[in-house]
């Protein structure tokens, strides 16, 4: 139960917050209120959105009530963008800006001018939660992520809490709609809690909201239908709101700690009916009523920047001075002989301990916490030398082995996840189960396989929520990797983006130290979606992100299994980076020794010797798994046709933004005439869209001699071979490219280029007649086997 002395402790608590986020908003001086504003107090630019902050400040002071009360670590993750002057002025308030700022943001009045003067000013605060902000693990403001990211962040940290501000116009997102269903993958018994808070303000930029429309009895019907327990508060109600949410929140944590108790006792809690809070306070609530007969509490008028000529409008300044003035700010705080602020005795009350305090847990720095995995033996899961050159086998299975070992390997530590949006098995990665399950809090039924309570593969088919649970694995120190359908990873290219944008930005920052890679599996891949079609078929999520920064993003495109067991390796080694793996699901050629593939892993490019000549006339590049098979057969056929030509053939399996392969490649660019020679012609088969490699070659000078083969957005429901028919990337077109760049160069006549062409595009009529008499393809396309 709640006391006066609590109740007036929030109210002062809210009221200091409330006061230091208006003043970064609007002032540049003067920013302590000492005396009446003046015209030159305002900065020149108002930015930030005013609306929201009286209710993130409302709901921090409520969590450190409850740090104080049970002295239980929590997070605190901000849905609402644009609200970052009520984060900082809570960060300053609990002295964690103090903390790793000293010499900028000092626990004094100059530290308050700081951060003032400097929110939204050029090369000072964003106006969302950043990464140089202690404590942060997402901006906020991002299309409806905050829920799924605090889901991610409670997995395997069983003693922490994430309270989760989500907006209500955030509430309308799609991530956001689809993150309410974890609450059916996360076990109490070995995992943290989400406490979600709806901050039901009623309005967006320029209209309402939906749940802001919506009746109590609505909403409640609405959450319990979706698996919780609803809470609500509402300002409008008689009893005093302070009073409300501190019991909502009391309520709220006696439930978390009656279902994290009993299920922890050993009871099989199906169905935990987790509670959220519904809180109702008015959009820029303490902040203007109204202006010249405008409603701006409690409207959409509140939602950005209210009364926002104070800089020339008499009547705008007199507004924010006597809005400023209703806080009493400098009732709240002394000044000591060593110039510090002491707050009143009531604030700091609800001032957590400094190691449990928001800004400083230490599971929001998670490069301070994460421990490197144990890695399987490559030798004992690799195909072998006893497996012949071109002999068929799994990529995606032996990713699966390899995560299965690593379940193994690292069940102590509990610090590895699979987020499946698609199903595991379709995915291939199967072997997993030999070790652990998917998670399922809800029924289990006799027949069911492969589920259990405390599953580390998180299955649900939402690329939305799985990706936002991994981004809050990640940030906090743990290993995940994301597999999905190559088609449908476009779902979460904006995410990505965020989560790049988060991890480059805290590179910057002396307190954030290097994260584990957020690992994204892409299969399924366009090559053989000839059964699902041209809708199933689009690799724009690699191109997407190959043009983001190079340091951050890796394409991994591994030509056979031991190569996909090489970069997964890797790929879980690697630090501050969003790495993409495309790897097949069907049975491929395996090209490489585990030796070899760990050779060309250094680099990225490889010539393959077993494959090329010396001296070559041409060469013959193969970028994709599918494609080198391609490759691969057109060789055998055009050193048939012209056993005189010389060829090279050259693998490329990684990519980024700056080029083929990798930095090491890249810090020598003489190596791209090594590998592609100086003068001769270059074919090259490329996995996704031509643009692609066209851009990151665009800077070598050897460009000009490279036909770029790749996926043209032709496809339909077809045969696995005709997809690369029908976008030019099949052997026959292959020979026909090397044909003509052959002609091109003299090595061969016009006549021989002629009769090789006609011979090629006959062999693609026969191949089209066949598959539409026989409906798949020929006996020598679907069994091929290497020869050299």
């Amino acid at each position: 139960m709640t006391n006066t002395h609590e109740i007036n402790a929030l109210k002062k608590y809210v009221r200091a917050t409330n006061f230091l986020a208006t003043s970064q908003i609007y002032l540049k001086q003067n920013v302590l209120h000492k005396r009446p504003l003046a015209h030159s107090d305002i900065k020149p630019r108002l930015l930030g959105h005013w609306g929201t902050c009286p209710g993130i400040n409302f709901v921090y002071a409520n969590i450190n009530r409850l740090i104080v009360k049970h002295n239980r670590p929590f997070i605190y993750l901000v849905g609402p963008g644009h609200g970052f002057p009520a984060v900082q002025a809570n960060l300053f308030i609990e002295g964690s800006l103090s903390h790793f700022y000293p010499e900028t943001i000092p626990y004094n009045e100059t530290g308050i001018e700081d951060i003032c003067k400097k929110f939204s000013a050029a090369y000072g605060y964003p106006s969302h939660a950043n990464p140089e902000a202690p404590g942060q693990i997402l901006e906020g403001g991002e299309l409806g992520y905050s829920l799924s990211v605090g889901w991610g962040a409670v997995l395997d940290n069983p003693d922490l809490i994430a309270t989760v501000l989500v907006g209500d116009g955030e509430s309308e997102t799609g991530p956001l709609a689809a993150s309410w269903y974890a609450n059916r993958l996360v076990s109490p018994a070995t995992n943290g809690a989400v406490l979600p808070i709806v901050h039901i303000n009623g309005y967006k930029i320029s209209g309402p909201t939906r749940m802001g429309r919506m009746s109590h009895e609505e909403l409640d019907l609405e959450f319990r239908g979706l698996g919780y327990h609803p809470i609500i508060v509402d300002s409008e109600a008689e009893e005093d709101v302070y009073i409300q949410m501190a019991t909502a929140m009391d309520t709220a944590y006696s439930m978390i700690n009656d279902i994290q108790t009993r299920a922890r006792k050993g009871e099989d809690i199906v169905k935990p009916r987790w509670p959220v809070i519904l809180m109702r306070t008015a959009k820029g609530w303490t902040g203007v009523s109204e202006y010249n007969g405008q409603k701006l509490e409690g409207n959409c008028e509140s939602h950005q920047v209210i009364v926002n000529k104070c800089a020339t409008d008499k009547g705008h300044l007199a507004a924010l001075d006597n809005w400023l003035a209703s806080y009493r700010f400098q009732e709240l705080y002394q000044i000591n002989a060593q110039g510090e602020l002491i707050f009143d005795a009531d604030i700091c009350s609800l001032i957590p301990p400094k190691h449990l305090a928001c800004g400083r847990q230490h599971l929001t720095y998670g490069g301070e916490v994460v421990r490197a995995l144990s890695n399987p033996d490559l030798e004992k899961l690799s195909y072998g030398p006893e497996v012949p050159r071109g002999q068929r086998g799994y990529s995606m299975l032996k990713m699966g082995q390899w995560m299965r070992d690593a379940f193994k390997l690292n069940r102590d530590q509990r610090n590895l996840r699979i987020f499946s949006p698609d199903e595991t098995y379709s995915n291939q990665l199967q072997a997993v189960f030999e070790e652990t399950d998917r998670a399922w809090q809800w029924p289990i039924e006799s027949w069911d396989e492969d589920m259990s309570r405390d599953g580390r593969v998180i299955e649900l088919l939402s690329e939305n929520l799985l990706f936002g649970m991994l981004h809050g694995y990640t940030v906090t120190g743990r290993h995940g990797m994301f597999p999905t359908y190559e088609s449908f990873s476009q779902v979460v290219s904006s995410m990505a983006d965020q989560y790049c944008k988060y991890v480059y930005a805290s590179q910057g920052v002396h307190f954030r130290k290097p994260l584990p890679a957020c690992n994204v599996v892409l299969s399924s891949l366009l090559e053989r979606q000839d059964h699902n079609g041209y809708s199933h078929q689009n690799p724009s999520f690699l191109g997407a992100m190959l043009e983001k920064h190079p340091k951050i993003i890796s394409a991994y495109l591994p030509a056979d299994a031991n190569s996909t067991l090489v970069y997964t390796e890797r790929a879980f080694a690697d630090r501050d980076k969003l790495n993409i793996l495309v790897a097949g699901k069907k049975e491929l050629p395996q090209w490489l020794s585990l030796e070899e593939a760990r050779k060309q892993a250094k680099d990225g490019v490889m010539v393959w010797d077993f494959a090329s000549d010396e001296n070559p006339d041409i060469v013959l590049a193969g970028c994709g798994d599918y494609v080198t098979q391609e490759c691969m057969a057109s060789l055998v056929i055009i050193r048939e046709l012209l056993p005189r030509v010389r060829i090279r053939f050259v693998s490329v399996t990684e990519l980024s933004s700056d080029g083929l392969g990798s930095r090491k490649f890249k810090e020598k660019p003489w190596m791209m005439d090594e590998i592609f020679t100086q003068d001769k012609g270059v074919v090259f088969n490329y996995h996704g869209y031509p643009n692609t490699i066209k851009k990151l070659i665009f800077d070598y000078k050897g460009s000009r001699r490279f036909r770029i083969k790749g996926y043209e957005e032709e496809g339909s429901t077809t045969t696995p071979f005709d997809m690369g028919v029908r976008n030019g990337t099949s052997r026959y077109h292959l020979v026909i490219d090397m044909a003509y760049k052959l002609f091109q160069q003299g090595v061969i006549d016009e006549t021989k280029h002629v009769s090789i062409t006609t011979d090629m595009l006959q062999r693609l009529v026969d191949h089209r007649n066949y598959i539409k008499a026989h409906g798949v393809d020929p006996v020598e396309i679907e069994n091929w086997v290497w020869t050299r």
